[in-house]
């Protein structure tokens, strides 16, 4: 499947390119992802995300689906650096942090986008699994952004970049708990697996 396409802003093109060989293919949820880190840089107002602004904002991302690799490609955002944060909500929809001015917007991507696909598209699509990803990576590059997303203004209480090197032990499972993660229960100090409840168990 070809990237580029009639009437798809350059800038725009040139960076699903740059996601498309990131995540490996184009596919509707790269392109999703990748106009909805655009917008969301444009709407609090970063324009080097990966240079001199690479400390003044913060994404949480809500789905772990294709967007992230467009969004973790167009902002330069990952987890290592932490200022990408994965909420498993299970939702198409990200919110974009300046944490300077404290400016915030929550960008979602409705379901309903799926059927504004024909609107977009005048050539003919197979009816098979690539024909209908092919339609909505078509649809998605030229749809209006207020088709595409509903873009809201929020308030987020979103954590500080900080050199602090911080420590405790859970008085759970004795497991050390970096950068103030713990959670206390009953008065003791606890990570958030003996807290909250693990997701494993020893097998031996």
């Amino acid at each position: 499947m070809s990237v580029k396409t009639k009437g798809v802003d350059p800038s725009l093109e040139y960076m699903l390119v740059k996601a498309a060989d990131f995540h490996g293919h184009l596919c509707p949820g790269t392109v999703i992802g990748t106009r909805m880190a655009l917008a969301g840089m444009r709407e609090i107002e970063i324009t080097d995300p990966k240079g001199s602004q690479k400390k003044d904002f913060m994404v949480y991302i809500e789905t772990d689906r294709c967007p992230v690799d467009a969004i973790s490609v167009v902002t330069g955002a990952r987890i290592s650096r932490r200022n990408l944060k994965f909420l498993d909500w299970g939702k198409v929809a990200a919110t974009f942090v300046n944490l300077k001015t404290g400016k915030a917007v929550r960008i979602t991507c409705p379901d309903s986008t799926k059927g504004l696909a024909d609107n977009y598209v005048d050539e003919e699509y197979g009816n098979d699994k690539d024909g209908r990803n092919a339609k909505e990576v078509a649809a998605y590059k030229v749809m209006p952004e207020k088709e595409l997303f509903l873009i809201r203004k929020v308030k987020v209480e979103a954590p500080l970049f900080t050199k602090e090197k911080y420590k405790v032990k859970c008085e759970g499972c004795g497991e050390t708990v970096n950068d103030h993660k713990e959670v206390i229960v009953n008065g003791k100090v606890m990570c958030r697996s003996c807290g909250e409840g693990k997701n494993y168990y020893h097998a031996g």
